[in-house]
């Protein structure tokens, strides 16, 4: 139990390396925030996790959605000791144009 007693916030923690590091936390003590686009893999992620999760909707592209996550973990924990910023890729529509 490592991270007994500490609080973590994890972007992406709703699938992938994220999610994968959540459970990781969890698993050693630590009570976590996860943040995802998706609320429905964020609301699979959160039941899986347990009590010590708590599933925000947050698109970490937008500076006002982090500072919204950042203050809910906050609010809640009373402080954060981790950030995980999680990598992603969003992938774009290719238009190509035929000559």
């Amino acid at each position: 139990m490592r991270l007994r007693g500490k609080y973590a916030l994890i972007t992406g923690g709703n699938s992938g390396i994220g999610l994968a590091t959540a459970r990781l936390f969890v698993s050693e003590g630590a009570e976590v925030v996860i943040t995802g686009r998706n609320q429905a893999t964020l609301d699979a992620a959160a039941k899986e996790l347990g009590e010590k999760a708590l599933a925000i909707a947050a698109d970490v592209t937008e500076l006002q959605a982090i500072e919204r996550s950042v203050a809910v973990a906050v609010q809640r924990f009373g402080k954060l000791d981790v950030v995980f910023a999680n990598a992603g890729i969003r992938h774009a529509r290719c238009v190509s144009s035929a000559a």
